[in-house]
């Protein structure tokens, strides 16, 4: 097992590391993790659970990958240990279950609390979730909604978790899944940021109100108490703000975890905006209360099914399909008109477009979806104090 050689000859004080952006943890992976593992060792296995859609391999040691687009674009891959993913469940569990959620979990004479999870990717960390008492479930997202919506009905969770815009979705068909939602408890947003509109449709679908877990590559990062703020994870990180204003209304926040085994975050530099809330929580809480996370708003993109009906094409599915193609994309913009879908490619080449143009199509074939028109346009830059947007849906399909 190796130590940190990365920060060797430093002083022993905080202030004395460097921040670390996202591109200088990619860069110096190896140095930055306990066994040394490198950034294509690590990638390898993680494409290669992406391609086969077999999440259980992992690396010597008991080591999970981990493989996140990111809501910034950039694909990121992580390392979680045995300690780290037993440390992450005792996290969630007890910052996460309802009083009803829990007393069920420690009853032995009822039933065991079932989850249900949608994302694009499963991993051993969320699986460390699974015991007797908790019946964990997997939705991804590649396959076809239709079928995802069925299983839920067998499987009625009392936990929902999911995407912001796939809960959406949820919301938007559970009247015709009513079965589905008959004992739901609880309702869990992950993965994007979750705004109002999404919000106010999913709470008056439910009748239940929304939680929040904000989590990265960097790991827990916050999660919302009983009141609906979300409260950063002051009790295992410590969080510098980096103030983008004089105002000091937005930050954005450099973290450093004392609690991970496997791999070091050490000042590491976030690139989401966070707003901090005006005034003290009623939940009582000391730690840091956000009014929002101010994340890259990502759209839902639309196509039809056989019977011409429009089914959703989710962020994240879209982000690992354009990331999965051999040449590096840089910069991308998608936004659907209608039937159409115009693409922009900073660096674009007719080999590009062609990878581009056969992962889209392949994924959505795979959704069991008739693909839009594709149409490839120059790129432009949007206007610097313009939120940069990759994925918008501008027109919806009628």
């Amino acid at each position: 097992m190796r130590e940190c050689r990365h920060y060797q000859g430093l002083k022993p004080e905080l202030e004395a590391f460097p921040i670390v952006s996202k591109r200088d943890y990619l860069s110096h992976f190896a140095p930055l993790n306990r066994h040394g593992i490198t950034l294509e060792e690590a990638t390898s296995v993680a494409l290669r659970a992406e391609k086969e859609r077999d999440f259980k391999p992992q690396l010597p040691k008991g080591i999970t990958i981990g493989l996140s687009s990111g809501t910034s674009g950039a694909r990121h891959v992580f390392l979680v240990g045995p300690e780290d993913r037993c440390r992450w469940a005792g996290q969630m569990l007890a910052r996460m279950l309802s009083t009803r959620s829990l007393q069920q979990l420690a009853n032995p004479f009822r039933a065991a609390l079932r989850i249900a999870f949608f994302l694009r990717a499963n991993s051993n960390l969320y699986t460390t979730l699974r015991s007797r008492r908790v019946q964990f479930s997997y939705y991804d997202l590649t396959r076809p909604f239709a079928s995802l919506l069925d299983e839920l009905t067998k499987q009625q969770p009392h936990i929902l978790v999911a995407p912001a815009t796939v809960l959406a979705e949820i919301a938007r068909q559970s009247q015709s899944h009513s079965a589905a939602f008959s004992d739901l408890q609880q309702i869990i947003s992950v993965a994007e940021v979750l705004d109002s509109r999404d919000r106010s449709l999913i709470e008056e679908a439910f009748h239940l109100p929304v939680e929040q877990i904000y989590q990265a590559t960097e790991g827990f990062l916050g999660a919302t108490c009983r009141h609906g703020r979300i409260h950063l994870n002051e009790d295992d990180l410590h969080i510098e703000k980096q103030w983008l204003d004089e105002r000091r209304d937005r930050f954005e926040p450099v973290i450093t975890d004392f609690s991970r085994r496997t791999q070091w975050f050490v000042r590491h530099r976030l690139t989401d905006i966070l707003r901090p809330a005006k005034g003290p929580c009623p939940c009582g809480s000391t730690t840091t209360s956000l009014d929002s996370i101010e994340g890259r708003a990502e759209e839902v993109l639309w196509c039809r099914d056989a019977a011409g009906k429009p089914q959703p094409v989710f962020p994240d599915v879209l982000r690992q399909a354009l990331y999965s193609i051999p040449q590096a994309l840089d910069l991308y913009r998608i936004e659907q008109h209608g039937e159409e879908w115009r693409i922009h490619l900073r660096d674009s080449t007719p080999v590009i477009e062609t990878a581009v143009r056969d992962a889209l199509t392949r994924i959505i074939h795979g959704l069991k979806l008739s693909p839009p028109i594709l149409r490839f346009l120059p790129w432009t830059d949007q206007p610097p104090e313009e939120k940069q947007k990759r994925l918008r849906c501008i027109t919806p399909l009628s």
